[in-house]
């Protein structure tokens, strides 16, 4: 193997565990071990999924070199932040390392540099965007300096935004995807880890069926547990711009209203940090789809045998998150290709 340019150690990993988003410290973990028998019937496909995705990216970067760029020339600058004297998150480091990996045996330039505070993160950011080898930034939230998400991605220029979540691709995505087949087509940078939820539910002919494919039929509901920019947000406008009606439960939900949601929702998805067994996700739907995209796990054992579909922490969904990445930069590149044309 060839030394690793971010300094970051690659291993193969089993599970590509996501970032969590606003994770406070928390003493309770739950016992995840029942996600191993989930019968292969009702698992989602994840890595299947990320298979088709890696493949779309691949041809969207031989379109790339087409224009007279080397793939070899794309460059990507991630950023890591973390606070001095304290240990990098290890969500984080796994999935940078695994990104890395993958970004590198596509054969692109794929750098990752730690940030030990706001201001050194606000400089790399903005030296990102006017290096002109410099095609794709990507953040790996949280970031732990006590400034919002939405900061620092104002540093960031929409055409180098390899994750999608800046004001101006999410809200072109928002005001563009108004059906299926439009969803289908369209080629703007989006959100990766909430088109990547979005991904794994279209690989199911079953589940696609939910979705209403003309103005008469009715759309399923779909809950998300999760309310951030990166997940919660955009994956509510995806859903609800194809036929869904999508709620999000957030810390100020009442716990009566939680409840009713899950006992009537088609579709369930969760990202946080479960603080107590009270949290974890248990009164589902029979039938329902379920998608924990949270780190260790937030789903009681029960959601297995209600559920028709489902898709566990460990289920590789980072897979899928880091194949839209790559997209997502081969779009971008050719958008700059195009400013420079």
């Amino acid at each position: 193997n060839s030394p690793d340019p971010s300094g970051i150690m690659e291993t193969d990993m089993d599970t590509i565990e996501m970032p969590q988003a606003d994770a406070p410290t928390k003493s309770f973990s739950p016992n995840m071990s029942w996600t191993k028998d989930v019968p292969r019937s009702k698992r989602l496909d994840c890595v299947g999924a990320a298979n088709h995705v890696f493949s779309q990216a691949e041809r969207k970067l031989s379109e790339v070199e087409r224009t007279g760029l080397d793939r070899a020339g794309i460059r990507v600058a991630a950023f890591l932040p973390r606070l001095p004297n304290t240990e990098l998150d290890r969500g984080c480091r796994r999935y940078a390392s695994y990104m890395g990996k993958k970004f590198r045996e596509h054969g692109l330039d794929f750098r990752v540099e730690e940030a030990q505070s706001a201001d050194a993160l606000e400089l790399l950011l903005m030296g990102a965007q006017v290096h002109d080898k410099i095609y794709g930034t990507f953040i790996f939230f949280p970031t732990p300096f006590g400034k919002t998400e939405d900061y620092f991605l104002r540093r960031v220029r929409p055409e180098k935004d390899i994750e999608g979540l800046t004001v101006e691709n999410t809200g072109r995505m928002a005001l563009n995807i108004k059906t299926v087949d439009e969803e289908d087509k369209y080629e703007g940078v989006v959100p990766c880890t909430a088109k990547a939820i979005m991904t794994l539910l279209h690989q199911h002919q079953e589940i696609q069926g939910l979705f209403p494919r003309d103005i008469q039929q009715k759309g399923p509901t779909a809950v998300i547990f999760n309310s951030s920019p990166r997940i919660g947000i955009p994956l509510h406008s995806m859903l609800l711009r194809i036929g869904a009606t999508a709620l999000i439960v957030h810390p100020q939900t009442r716990a009566e209203d939680r409840l009713a949601y899950l006992k009537t929702a088609d579709i369930v998805v969760t990202a946080f940090p479960a603080q107590c067994p009270d949290d974890l996700v248990r009164d589902v739907k029979e039938g329902a789809v379920v998608i924990d995209c949270s780190t260790e796990g937030n789903l009681h054992p029960e959601v297995a045998q209600r559920a028709a579909y489902l898709s566990t922490h460990d289920n590789h969904l980072g897979q899928i998150t880091t194949a839209l990445a790559l997209y997502n930069t081969a779009l971008c590149t050719l958008w700059q290709q195009s400013m420079k044309a």
